[in-house]
């Protein structure tokens, strides 16, 4: 297997979906940036341009959707997608 033949690709911290494409994936539909993590997770980042959302185990061992203010803004990156 030749290295250049290695296709990177990225899972949905809200869905789980592993995809090739994030700006056609619909949980960062409405969103303006998403955050990109070194594990090549994505979230949506909220419009104040330093918290993500992303899906989590809670203490009540059920999944739920929390906040989470990120340390950088180094890995965000426009929604290219983005409405208003």
């Amino acid at each position: 297997m030749d290295l250049d033949e290695i296709k990177v690709v990225y899972t949905c911290a809200l869905c789980e979906v592993i995809v090739d494409e994030i700006m056609d994936h619909p949980c960062i539909e409405g969103y303006g940036d998403i955050y990109i993590d070194n594990n090549h997770y994505f979230y949506p980042v909220l419009d104040d341009g330093k918290t993500i959302i992303r899906r989590s185990q809670l203490d009540d061992h059920m999944e739920g959707v929390v906040e989470d203010e990120l340390e950088t803004n180094e890995n965000i990156c426009p929604n290219k997608k983005f409405s208003h």
